[in-house]
């Protein structure tokens, strides 16, 4: 089955889990096709890793629930292929799943935010994302 073919495929599919189960066959191939450039003979490796591209938005685009689209997520994140950051993908997806304000007020709870709360407060600046937090707090 050609690469176009198998797209065509992923797409008639009726759940996202059937597509993540497909990218876990794709991931393998990628795997094959990794050494065979590594070692200089000729591959389809770019090939493959558009089409493990293109596997992931159709499993996202297929995820219907919650739980389905933290699936992809953590497929994403647990991939070591392609082009993209699987940590900054997989963030995105989350976003898709939970909401622009469960991600702000995650990074307003994390340690890297504190110490820029803890950076402002010694050099006595006004923290300019005090009015966004405050406005996420009593949101959420």
């Amino acid at each position: 089955m050609n690469l176009v073919e198998q797209i065509k495929v992923m797409r008639k599919m009726e759940k996202s889990q059937y597509v993540l189960n497909r990218i876990g066959f794709i991931q393998e191939i990628l795997k094959g096709e990794s050494y065979k450039e590594v070692i200089g003979l000729d591959n389809d490796y770019e090939s493959y890793e558009k089409l493990l591209t293109i596997a992931f938005k159709v499993a996202v685009s297929k995820a219907k629930t919650v739980e389905e689209i933290e699936m992809c997520a953590v497929a994403v994140e647990e991939c070591s292929y392609g082009k993209y950051d699987p940590d900054e993908w997989a963030e995105q997806i989350r976003i898709k799943a939970y909401g622009l304000e469960w991600y702000l007020k995650r990074q307003f709870n994390s340690p890297a935010y504190q110490g820029f709360i803890d950076f402002t407060n010694e050099m006595g600046i006004k923290n300019p994302l005090e009015e966004l937090e405050q406005a996420v707090a009593h949101e959420l």
